[in-house]
């Protein structure tokens, strides 16, 4: 699960109070429950609420689908777009940009205009739930929301993807990449809920986007590399990719002269890069409370390493 950031202060507050009525604790169950069994849905949640984005984000993940969390409606907009989720569970009240906006917003992008958009929100009444029906949501949830309710909406994008001849994607076996420290970004909010401070340790964050790291490979280039380290070096997050190049890249140098080769698969990775750059900032900001101000990237074909550094606002506070 993946995780974005909102307009505002730097640091992040961890709200207690949640706006769901379903803790993911003792879930690991309903997996086999879930309609469509050993296929993922892709979920984009949207809300200004931390806690409750986090706990609906978990709650839907222990489900067996693949979650990005968004603490902002701006944001929203961009991440989707690299993200390309099946469904999104959108909250009504939020400073940036309130959800009938944000739904408006969707509607007009041809690629979402089919997308099961569902609101979320504390506001129990019809003239809510009206204006929201109107706006472009498909379905409308009142908070707190119960499990049976999360899991007929998951089941409805199943079926309406059954019909429409385009199957939820099977999970994925995830790549043996020899990464010195993985921690999965769900492992990682519950590490950071149950502490008050809902901060984490320097390791933890390095193990958390390491883990983001691997998925974007997954996602993006069809496999992992051979090693991946990651360290926060005071104000900078520096990424070394040993073993990066694919095996068409390989061969893209040794097809081409050694000054071609190199240059484009420079070109096409600092594409891809920037193409991700909305979910690979928000990751780094959800896990190490900063955002990022820059992003710096090269890798050798001589070698095969890739080093990206990402400059943050500040030093990050661990635990």
């Amino acid at each position: 699960m993946t995780y974005d950031s909102q307009q505002g202060s730097n640091r992040p507050t961890w709200p207690r109070a949640l706006g769901c009525s379903v803790t993911s604790a003792g879930l690991g169950k309903e997996r086999k429950l879930m309609p469509g069994a050993g296929k993922t849905l892709r979920v984009l949640v949207v809300d200004d609420d931390r806690d409750g984005a986090d706990t609906l984000g978990l709650l839907v993940e222990e489900l067996g689908n693949h979650v990005h969390v968004t603490y902002g409606g701006t944001s929203a907009l961009d991440v989707a777009t690299v993200f390309r989720p099946d469904l999104m569970l959108i909250d009504l009240a939020m400073p940036d940009m309130d959800g009938c906006h944000l739904v408006g917003q969707f509607r007009q992008i041809p690629a979402f205009a089919q997308t099961q958009i569902v609101a979320v929100t504390g506001h129990a009444d019809q003239g809510h739930k009206t204006l929201a029906m109107k706006a472009g949501f498909d379905k409308v949830l009142f908070k707190p929301v119960a499990l049976k309710e999360i899991k007929a909406v998951l089941a409805s994008v199943v079926q309406r993807g059954a019909l429409a001849g385009q199957s939820p994607q099977p999970a994925k076996k995830r790549a043996s990449s020899q990464a010195e420290r993985r921690l999965p970004i769900n492992e990682a909010r519950k590490i950071r809920k149950d502490r008050e401070s809902g901060i984490l340790t320097q390791a933890e964050s390095e193990a958390a986007v390491c883990e983001g790291i691997i998925r974007f490979q997954e996602d993006y280039l069809g496999g992992g590399a051979e090693q991946i380290r990651v360290h926060f070096i005071k104000d900078l997050l520096v990424v070394r990719i040993l073993g990066a190049l694919t095996v068409a890249e390989r061969q893209l140098v040794k097809s081409l002269s050694a000054e071609k080769g190199r240059d484009l698969i420079k070109q096409v990775r600092k594409h891809l890069l920037e193409t991700a750059r909305p979910m690979l900032d928000s990751l780094v900001h959800e896990v190490a409370g900063v955002k990022v101000l820059s992003m710096h990237h090269d890798i050798s074909t001589v070698t095969g390493e890739e080093v990206v550094v990402f400059s943050l606002t500040e030093a990050p506070h661990f635990f």
